[in-house]
């Protein structure tokens, strides 16, 4: 008995009954299935039902949850990151996947920041800025990085800030799935899937077990291992850049915020040392993405079972107003420029743009394996490669424009806020400028 009661253990094996039950819902609700509506995101809502957050009827620990959300991304991008890139992958999709994170982060910055100026003009409300920052937080980066500078913007006055996060992150996965699948729906009844990705390497799979040498690990196994040394060689990466930036607390948390990157940054350069000094290369694309469709189906699971509602009582009008003029406008943004700045595979890029705004990369993959089940379009690549190059126009917006009206926040006094809302929509529109610049596909537009 005493092995059972450890709850990493039973939360594990509460997710995969989770999606089980998800997968059986499926099968008895033929409408369910013909939407394509995955299984990890109707295990994820019976696991909120029936979860600590609501009945307590299943023994699943919310810290462990959370602690799987965040060490499930990383996961993730990490897998991808040491795949081949994908063809198509030179096309320019990377590029214009970093533009349009840091597009987004900005126009959410703005329109988060522009809400909470209207509720309190409009309805007086004395409503801290970190309400509207936590969209672009809770949206892009998920419940982890929401949760950490919630909790640290308490202290400059916003009550229940961690929780507050929480909150706007779940909401945006909300948006992923109950606007997200009937995008990818839509999308297929107007015929805009690129093409038909079906899993062509079973049998390659198998010729390569055959191909082991006497002695060596498990094919499988390999590609565990190798994403275990990069994330050990991420870990130590964001210990070092954290104890380097130990004189601003606030900069060094964040850099474990944006762990996921840096260890897409090392996977690639890992598989480029593997490829050139190894002749046996252990790195196997078909089962790094399978390993990477385990992840995301849990880590969905996870994280719509680690939401929260009872807190969203206290503030649901900010909460809300926020998340639905946060929601409308990524959907805008997506429809409208995805044809526009993704050379290839829009339609594909444009659910996984959607699901990342919204609820973060794992949700946006969530959505991809609707129509490509085995991540074998260029939009899983463009992705990963375009967070990493997002880091380097994201940093601006998060140390240099969210500080501004929490630093200088007091009741009844705006004007940071407004000088943050500006600063916000001017680099958006600079970013824009320099966007539309280097396009990959406007010469393709306009030639349609």
């Amino acid at each position: 008995m005493a092995f059972w009661n450890n709850g990493v253990v039973l939360t594990i094996l509460m997710l995969a009954g989770l999606l089980a039950a998800g997968e059986l819902v499926l099968l008895c609700v033929p409408p369910l299935r013909r939407v394509g509506i995955p299984a990890s995101i109707i295990g994820g809502i019976l696991g909120l039902l029936l979860g600590p957050s609501v009945l307590s009827l299943l023994p699943i620990y919310s810290e462990v949850l959370e602690s799987g959300v965040y060490h499930g991304l990383a996961v993730v991008v990490v897998a991808l990151s040491l795949c081949a890139p994908a063809t198509g992958g030179s096309s320019g999709g990377a590029r214009s996947m970093a533009f349009g994170i840091t597009a987004m982060v900005a126009a959410q910055t703005a329109v988060g920041l522009a809400v909470v100026l209207l509720l309190t003009l409009l309805l007086g409300m004395q409503l801290h800025p970190g309400f509207g920052l936590m969209l672009p937080l809770g949206f892009e980066q998920g419940p982890g990085q929401a949760l950490s500078l919630g909790t640290a913007w308490e202290s400059s006055g916003m009550p229940n800030g961690g929780q507050v996060g929480l909150i706007i992150a779940a909401l945006g996965f909300a948006w992923s799935v109950f606007v997200g699948v009937p995008l990818v729906a839509w999308g297929r009844a107007r015929g805009l899937v690129a093409e038909s990705y079906e899993d062509t390497g079973a049998e390659l799979l198998r010729e390569e077990e055959r191909m082991l040498p006497g002695g060596a690990l498990d094919l499988l196994s390999r590609q565990i291992v190798a994403i275990g040394v990069v994330l050990i060689a991420t870990y130590a990466a964001c210990l070092g850049l954290s104890r380097a930036l130990a004189f601003d607390p606030q900069i060094a948390s964040m850099v474990w915020g944006f762990h996921f990157m840096i260890g897409a940054v090392i996977a690639m350069g890992f598989r480029a040392i593997l490829v050139r000094v190894s002749s046996d290369n252990p790195l196997h694309d078909g089962l790094l993405g399978r390993i990477a469709g385990l992840t995301v189906d849990f880590a969905t699971c996870a994280a719509l079972c680690a939401v929260k509602p009872a807190v969203l009582s206290a503030n649901w009008v900010p909460i809300l107003a926020v998340t639905t003029a946060g929601g409308l406008t990524t959907l805008a943004v997506v429809l409208l420029l995805s044809k526009r700045v993704f050379p290839d595979a829009p339609f594909e890029h444009s659910v996984l743009w959607f699901g990342m705004s919204t609820g973060t990369l794992p949700m946006g993959l969530a959505l991809l394996r609707m129509v490509d089940p085995e991540l074998r379009s260029s939009a899983p690549a463009s992705a990963v490669l375009g967070s990493a190059g997002a880091i380097l126009g994201v940093a601006p917006i998060v140390l240099l424009i969210h500080p501004i009206p929490i630093a200088g926040w007091e009741p009844g006094l705006l004007g940071s806020t407004w000088m943050a809302l500006g600063f916000s929509l001017l680099y958006l529109g600079v970013t824009g400028a320099i966007w539309h610049g280097v396009n990959p596909a406007r010469k393709n537009v306009a030639a349609s």
